[in-house]
């Protein structure tokens, strides 16, 4: 993928864009409401670190300061290896000339498609997400339910409770991350979906 700048006004749905098309473990959000000089620098270290693969890093602001942009042209125009940058912002004139010249430009309004999932995040409750979790342990015993199967769950109840306005903390979609790597690496049904129901009742109160 080319680093890009994404205009949009719902960066929620952004995130769920790439939640749910990208390994969650080589995905960077940062948020600011005015991108600073300081923030750029946490930037740049962050795209300095290396990766065996693709990692994306997202920008969002409601606005872009000179001096964050300008700390950025370099590094937007000769990445690290394996570093892909968007930026989103709500307008293309908040952005510079030179950024702009730099990377390509897409307007991204439509949300992602949901695969159907068979729990109401609406009215999720300590009784729903555990009689949901006991259900996907008897299909895992049945062989029903395996790593791969797992992760695609995972990922969906993720962009659902993103696509539903659930507001997480920044902590948490580094937690989501962990939750996917655990599911890599074979955990089982009720390691990963008992924190992350219990995150969702949490962040919906």
């Amino acid at each position: 993928m080319q680093s890009k700048i994404i205009i949009s006004n719902d960066f929620e749905a952004i995130k769920t864009e790439f939640l749910c098309d990208k390994d969650p473990n080589y995905l960077r959000f940062f948020e600011f409401e005015n991108a600073l000089v300081e923030n750029a620098r946490e930037i740049i270290n962050e795209a300095y670190i290396a990766e065996s693969k693709e990692k994306t890093i997202i920008v969002h602001a409601k606005k872009f300061g000179l001096e964050w942009q300008n700390a950025l042209l370099k590094i937007l125009e000769e990445p690290p290896r394996n570093i892909v940058f968007v930026i989103v912002s709500p307008e293309k004139n908040l952005l510079i000339p030179t950024i702009r010249s730099r990377l390509i430009m897409e307007n991204r309004t439509k949300k992602p498609n949901m695969k159907p999932l068979n729990l109401d995040l609406t009215r999720l409750d300590l009784k729903t997400a555990y009689n949901f979790i006991d259900e996907q342990i008897n299909l895992e015993k049945e062989d029903k339910l395996n790593k791969n199967e797992l992760l695609i769950l995972l990922k969906n109840i993720v962009c659902k409770a993103l696509d539903l306005g659930i507001k997480f903390k920044s902590e948490d979609l580094e937690y989501f991350a962990k939750l996917y790597k655990l599911a890599e690496l074979n955990a089982k049904v009720p390691q990963i979906l008992t924190p992350l129901l219990l995150l969702i009742i949490k962040r919906q109160k």
